[in-house]
């Protein structure tokens, strides 16, 4: 289980991001993260990370501490899905998907078995005949599959994405989005954020609304996201929200 409790943080004195932020997520579940721009989606995941750390509140795993949990251990139990991102050097699928084992391997020595487990998630998401493939040859959508892959192989317990399909075209977000939404059914614990209401509908699991750095709103997203809260959370007015393409997936 992942646990933050009166998580308080500000960049500055005079900036506070988040104030008071408390929930849990249990293992298996699938937990949304949403809300407007500057809400403290994005820092509430570099947190739970371990990039930063809160002014004050605890933020535990598995019981633990996460301030008491070296870089390597959290690695083993937290893997990290960062939004698209162009990438730099020309490395192969297999050795992106490779670097999800570091952790797990000495001076960075691959074994056998490191390699078994890069295969494995390849295949888990239908990526094994671009295993020799160039990274930065592949479009968009395929390289965020094989992020995901990467977090297959760490083998961590509790998989954290942000903002998973940002900058993809609208078929390939719900083709990766169906993709996270099979791995959470076969047991695996994701918290993701989505500035889409109607992504979250889709994943399903629940929904955690935070405006102004605190938590407004935290339960099924079949139940949590409606007309009132998208009208609340962004601060539009009924009359829109009512127009737009995702109100069928909601409730009224």
């Amino acid at each position: 289980m992942i646990e933050v409790s009166g998580l308080h943080f500000g960049y500055s004195r005079k900036k506070s991001v988040l104030n008071g932020v408390s929930f849990r997520v249990g293992k298996g579940e699938i937990v949304n993260i949403l809300g407007p721009n500057g809400c403290g989606k994005s820092t509430l995941i570099k947190l739970i990370l371990g990039f930063m750390h809160a002014e004050s509140g605890v933020i535990s795993i598995n019981g633990r501490d996460i301030r008491s949990i070296g870089r390597k251990r959290l690695a083993s139990l937290v893997s990290y899905v960062p939004q698209m991102h162009s990438g730099v050097f020309s490395y192969s699928v297999l050795d992106v998907v490779l670097m999800g084992r570091v952790s797990m391997s000495p001076w960075y020595k691959y074994k056998e078995e490191d390699y078994e487990y890069a295969q494995r998630a390849l295949t888990r998401l239908n990526l094994s005949h671009y295993a020799e493939r160039p990274y930065l040859h592949l479009s968009g959508g395929e390289r965020q599959l094989v992020l995901i892959a990467r977090a297959l192989a760490q083998k961590a317990e509790y998989f954290i994405m942000d903002e998973p399909v940002s900058g993809l075209d609208y078929g390939n977000q719900f083709l990766l989005l169906q993709v996270i939404k099979e791995l959470s059914q076969e047991g695996l614990t994701v918290i993701l954020t989505t500035h889409h209401p109607e992504h979250a509908v889709f994943l399903g699991g629940r929904s955690l609304l935070i405006k102004n750095g605190e938590v407004m709103g935290d339960g099924p997203s079949e139940d949590t996201i409606n007309a009132n809260c998208v009208c609340s959370l962004y601060n539009m007015p009924r009359s829109l929200v009512e127009q737009v393409s995702f109100t069928h997936y909601m409730k009224r």
